[in-house]
């Protein structure tokens, strides 16, 4: 069985044309996916890569193999109204993220963290009664936000 998890990855990836489809029928039968690492013969097969798909699925008792996008969804969805597992082997390179983006994602994320931390003291502020800490929390709070705000604007 393929995880929801594999299934995800596969989303972040570059797909090739129409592969959304494709996936949406994979997660919907996904306790019927295999993932594999060595392409197999003789047995029910998708492959996924780069510039496109190919599917080797039994049709009529045989091991049809089609390539084209319409043909490879009308394939599964007939192959999914019986029981066999398919086999999944994915090609894909992972989508290469800028570096400045990881770096925004990351003090995006480090701002996001101290803003919680900041609620949590605030809220321990209030508990204790601690006028002058609550003053101080909120204010370094707001500030936060503001700078967050004029940088989006």
């Amino acid at each position: 069985m393929i995880t929801q998890t594999e299934l995800d990855e596969l989303r972040i990836k570059l797909l090739p044309p129409g592969a959304e489809r494709v996936l949406e029928l994979l997660a919907a039968h996904r306790e019927r996916v295999e993932a594999i690492t060595v392409v197999m013969d003789k047995v029910p097969l998708l492959i996924i890569g780069r510039h496109g798909m190919i599917a080797r699925l039994p049709m009529d008792g045989v091991l049809q193999k089609v390539s084209q996008t319409k043909d490879v969804v009308t394939m599964l969805e007939r192959f999914f109204e019986g029981e066999n597992v398919l086999y999944l082997f994915v090609n894909l390179p992972a989508l290469q993220i800028p570096l400045f983006i990881s770096q925004m994602l990351q003090e995006t994320a480090q701002k996001y963290q101290h803003m919680l931390t900041l609620r949590t003291c605030i809220d321990e502020a209030l508990d204790r009664g601690d006028r002058n800490a609550f003053l101080h929390y909120t204010a370094e709070l707001r500030d936060l936000e503001k700078e967050d705000f004029n940088h989006m604007s």
